[in-house]
């Protein structure tokens, strides 16, 4: 398991259902589309990666492998950018 927390340095902004991250520090953007979004804003620092994949099903209709390893994926390169932090739980 795994559990995603954010960046508290990062600074974000949300227009019309599509939002923008930014890391101050190293200066480096990302933008999210609405499923992204979503994700994004269930991201609490007690909520596995899991767990949040499990909601954005009952939110969307998409194949259960299409979103979690899309999500997956996000996770890893917010992650890369430093906007997201994953903590893998024992």
């Amino acid at each position: 398991m795994v559990v995603v927390s954010k960046n508290q340095d990062v600074i974000w902004r949300e227009v019309d259902g599509e939002t923008v991250l930014l890391n101050p520090v190293t200066g480096r953007y990302f933008g999210l589309n609405r499923v992204a979004c979503s994700f994004w804003n269930k991201v609490d620092g007690k909520t596995t990666l899991e767990q949040i994949i499990e909601q954005l099903l009952e939110e969307y209709e998409v194949e259960r492998e299409v979103l979690s390893q899309d999500i997956r994926d996000l996770a890893a390169a917010l992650a890369e950018y430093q906007l997201l932090m994953l903590q893998a739980m024992p």
